[in-house]
């Protein structure tokens, strides 16, 4: 098979599924499809002690490196709305890799702040010239239903009531974070992505200190393990270690992983809080200001300001729809 500079990158952009989902676009193969449906897998019923989660509201940054090389961008936009978190993701390759590959993927995802569970997701995603969207919609009555669309307009549409406790990627990932996490302990996920279904399995290895930001930060080492259900050759990623605080804002601070191509290290640069945070912060310094200046928090930007225009639904969708 002739290697190409596409196949080389996608893997490096495949991981920041991990970041923001925890879940790989999928293999390339040409393994037998097994319908969402009929996938047979049993994995625990999470309900996690939220007491002690608390994600700050705002836009976190992280920068993709290859080798030591910047490679790319992802921002992850986290808000509260009533009883949901909103979250808005978009991801980009910096101009000497669009040279080879060239990325540019947004959603935008619902999910509710009571139990993070999933509720509706939407995505764009543009791999040079190939473009795909997609929605996806939780239902209460436990129905899932999708419908992605690629670049010649065909349009997949499922829909399916999985006998399993199925999450969406961002739910999966927002559940995994409220947990406390010993080492040795280990979590499975059965996540849905819109088009396949995947087993994810973390492990907690270690605590450690890293740096972050120019100072220390204790942080516990989750390996992931992502298993695509929906074939019946069962490839799994290589081997990962993501970095979450070991705090109650329970940020994912650095993913590092081992590819073919050399190492991907993700890292967390910078964090901006909300407006309304900040707002909330100067009135408490500042009680002669008036009060309205922090009068309810702002809702998501209108848009994204991406180099194509991202459809609005549902869960921070994975960046191939494989």
């Amino acid at each position: 098979m002739k290697i190409t500079n596409h196949v080389k990158f996608k893997p490096l952009f495949q991981l920041i599924a991990i970041l923001m989902a925890i879940l790989l676009a999928g293999s390339v193969g040409w393994a037998d499809k097994i319908p969402v449906d009929q996938v047979k897998i049993s994995t625990p019923v999470y309900t996690p002690d939220l007491s002690a989660f608390a994600p700050k509201m705002g836009t976190y940054t992280y920068r993709v490196s290859w080798k030591g090389i910047p490679a790319g961008t992802v921002e992850m936009e986290l808000a509260r709305n009533g009883s949901d978190y909103e979250i808005r993701v978009k991801a980009y390759t910096v101009k000497f890799i669009d040279t080879f590959f060239k990325l540019r993927y947004s959603t935008e995802a619902v999910i509710s702040a009571e139990t993070l569970l999933p509720k509706h997701s939407v995505s764009s995603s543009r791999e040079n010239k190939r473009h795909k969207e997609s929605e996806m919609t939780f239902l209460p009555d436990g129905t899932v239903h999708s419908i992605s669309t690629d670049n010649r307009g065909r349009v997949e549409s499922i829909e399916f009531e999985p006998d399993n406790f199925t999450l969406d990627p961002y739910s999966a990932a927002f559940m995994a974070l409220a947990m406390d996490w010993e080492v040795g302990d280990t979590r499975q996920f059965d996540t849905f992505n819109g088009k396949n279904r995947y087993l994810i399995e973390l492990t907690a290895t270690k605590r450690t200190t890293i740096r972050v930001d120019s100072r220390s930060r204790e942080a516990i080492v989750i390996v992931p393990t992502v298993q695509k259900l929906t074939d019946t050759d069962l490839k799994k990623l290589k081997r990962a270690e993501i970095y979450i605080s070991a705090d109650i804002d329970r940020e994912i601070l650095k993913i590092s992983s081992d590819l073919m191509i050399g190492s991907v290290d993700t890292d967390m640069v910078d964090f901006e809080p909300a407006a309304h945070t900040q707002i909330a912060e100067k009135t408490e310094r500042r009680p002669e200001v008036s009060s309205n200046l922090g009068a309810g928090p702002p809702g998501l930007h209108s848009g994204l300001k991406l180099n194509f225009c991202p459809p609005m639904t549902a869960s921070y969708i994975n960046p191939s729809l494989a």
